[in-house]
């Protein structure tokens, strides 16, 4: 009878750790996810631009390097607010 109450109580403690932890992955992957959709979002808008500087003739160049350097930044900013690592 002691064995099962022991058992019960880990199973119970075991069952709340693995709540955190299933808060803590969707917290993730919702992060993941905004970060996804920010970038689909501005290539998107990358994309269409030049598609319209080229249909209208307006000599816009896009500056892809330019492009990398704010997407790192912009990575850099959501590892430093979402406190992740990828």
């Amino acid at each position: 009878m002691e064995d099962l109450k022991k058992e019960n109580e880990y199973l119970r403690d075991k069952v709340i750790e693995l709540e955190f932890e299933l808060k803590d992955s969707k917290f993730r992957e919702l992060s993941y996810l905004d970060i996804l959709n920010n970038l689909d979002t501005s290539l998107s808008q990358l994309f269409k631009e030049e598609v319209e500087n080229q249909r209208f003739g307006i000599g816009g160049v896009v500056d892809y390097r330019d492009c990398l350097v704010n997407l790192k930044n912009n990575l850099d900013e959501y590892k430093r607010i979402y406190r992740i690592n990828f």
